[in-house]
């Protein structure tokens, strides 16, 4: 006898497969729609923090010497390169500000120190980013000690607690090399004397020296990992190297600010022939202004000195300062 229910006894089992199948197709969709609605939202939220971040920078401009903290709700990795920045994996956002940080930044919270740029008028304010977990050894001698306690007593009471650094003397640096080389130092700055020989005896121990040649707010650095020569002509400008992630990111921003100095100088000349005046030396001021070089330190020094004594020529003598 033939079995009429034979093929819907045969296709019942084909249902419940499709029935499994159908339902794990749904169930992938709705995981990968869960997932991209996550990372959607994800980098919605990395993308308000970017323009969160340069929205308080702009703020900060107002003062001269600021110490901000800028808290998200969650930790979240910051790049910042030159005045790129990304959050987690969202799109470089470019910053109307000119920062010096370490590349690569994992916190909840930031620290932003807002320092003005004056030479000798305000060219703009400079940010210095860190976090705790970044370590610098700061070297002197005797010639240097004094200047080097300077710098630690100008950061400490602005920055209590934003930049970790470790004052530390030449012989205690040279007695002490193993152990320190076991700490996590991201960076050692070298304001002492030391000979070649000393020198390659620290970079087979250290990944990252800069050595610094001061002179009375201007100077030199060294980078010895890569043998890159730079410079800086503000106090400002030496944490900005300092505190920077290499040379390459720190003559990026020092090149931004020197444009700046290029652009205020061509405007404070307009304004110097305006006021143009037969008893008043604007013509003098209007000069140095058109001989700006900011190609050469030593330029960039006699530029200040220069139009300082001007201007204070000005002042004193009934006319309007040019700044």
């Amino acid at each position: 006898m033939v079995n009429l229910n034979k093929r819907g006894d045969i296709s019942q089992p084909f249902t419940y497969l499709f029935g499994i199948i159908a339902g794990a197709l749904i169930l992938i969709f709705l995981i990968s729609f869960a997932k991209g609605h996550v990372n959607i939202q994800t980098l919605k939220s990395s993308q308000e923090s970017a323009f969160y971040f340069d929205e308080t920078l702009t703020l900060l401009t107002a003062g001269e010497d600021v110490y901000k903290e800028i808290n998200t709700p969650i930790k979240r990795n910051y790049e910042i390169s030159c005045n790129n920045l990304i959050v987690e994996k969202s799109k470089p956002a470019k910053l109307n500000s000119i920062v010096f940080s370490p590349k690569k930044l994992t916190s909840q919270k930031l620290s932003v120190y807002s320092k003005s740029v004056l030479f000798p008028f305000k060219i703009a304010n400079i940010f210095i980013i860190s976090d705790p977990s970044k370590r610098y050894l700061f070297v002197f001698d005797d010639q240097t000690k004094d200047l080097v306690e300077s710098f630690k007593n100008d950061i400490r009471i602005k920055l209590p607690s934003i930049f970790n650094f470790q004052l530390i003397s030449k012989q205690s640096l040279l007695s002490n090399l193993n152990e320190l080389t076991s700490q996590k130092i991201t960076r050692v700055v070298i304001f002492a004397h030391f000979n070649n020989q000393e020198l390659t005896k620290l970079s087979q121990k250290f990944k990252d020296i800069l050595v610094v040649n001061y002179n009375e707010g201007t100077g030199t650095l060294k980078y010895i990992s890569n043998s890159k020569d730079s410079n800086f002509f503000s106090l400002p400008l030496l944490y900005g190297a300092i505190f920077s992630e290499d040379h390459q990111s720190y003559e990026c921003s020092r090149d931004l600010l020197l444009n700046k100095l290029k652009l205020l100088s061509k405007l404070y000349n307009q304004k110097a022939s305006l006021l143009s005046s037969p008893s008043c030396p604007y013509q003098q001021a209007s000069t140095i202004l058109n001989t700006l070089d900011t190609s050469n330190l030593e330029a960039l020094k006699s530029f200040y000195t220069s139009l300082e004594q001007v201007n204070t020529i000005l002042a004193g003598g009934n006319c309007a300062p040019l700044y």
